[in-house]
């Protein structure tokens, strides 16, 4: 009995997940933008996720929340934040500062939480032993994830997004948050994509690259022009 209903629920998982990786990679119509335009009635606030990396990377993630607030269509309801949930490396304390000022001159009613979880990449560490950092971050963006439940997952290139975009891949899978994954390459990759790329063209809603040369990267790489200076 017990065999059977493992059985059961194995197939309706996997059932489940071939479902999201045909949303991901070939139903348009369910996930054409990163930020679908809905009318009002049907609107309901924006859970929103944006992992931070060091340096550029976090400058280059505030430029993007920037634009897509500033945006002609973020003027009706349907992209406005009911949170905005920060996840930082815990050696990061730079990127901190940087998304507490970003959030102290918006001065809007929109909840914030910025986590703290373990690098999942260190630059320069080896491909070997990025595998057992990155398991020990799984585990620690485990509570956080939950804590958000993102509608959308907004990342641009540190190695510390990877757990955090499976995880809420995951979720999705069974249901527990709509979690749609974008992704913006950072605008310092002109020729190549970065490891974070190659790995999330299999499972992001969106991989978008500000060089036209990188669309022909991957077919799911999309070149929408700069997004950041």
């Amino acid at each position: 009995m017990i065999c059977v209903v493992c059985a059961i629920l194995f197939l309706v998982l996997f059932t489940r997940l071939l479902y999201v990786l045909f949303q991901v990679h070939y139903n348009d119509t369910i996930s054409s933008t990163p930020f679908p335009q809905v009318p009002p009635k049907f609107f309901k606030p924006v859970r929103l996720l944006a992992v931070a990396g060091s340096g550029g990377h976090t400058a280059e993630l505030l430029q993007l929340l920037t634009a897509a607030t500033a945006a002609p269509s973020s003027k009706s309801s349907c992209v406005s934040f009911s949170t905005r949930h920060y996840i930082v490396a815990n050696t990061d304390s730079m990127s901190q500062d940087k998304i507490e000022l970003f959030e102290t001159t918006r001065k809007t009613e929109t909840n914030v939480v910025i986590s703290k979880i373990p690098r999942a990449r260190e630059v320069g560490q080896s491909y070997l032993t990025s595998i057992l950092t990155t398991v020990y971050s799984q585990l620690f963006c485990i509570p956080h994830v939950l804590r958000a439940r993102p509608d959308i997952l907004l990342v641009n290139g540190p190695g510390t997004c990877i757990p955090v975009c499976v995880f809420v891949f995951l979720l999705r899978v069974i249901g527990m948050c709509r979690g749609r994954i974008v992704y913006v390459e950072s605008i310092c990759r002109v020729n190549t994509l970065s490891l974070s790329a190659k790995i999330l063209v299999f499972f992001a809603d969106h991989v978008l690259v500000q060089w036209p040369q990188l669309a022909a990267s991957s077919y799911r790489c999309k070149y929408i022009g700069r997004l950041v200076s």
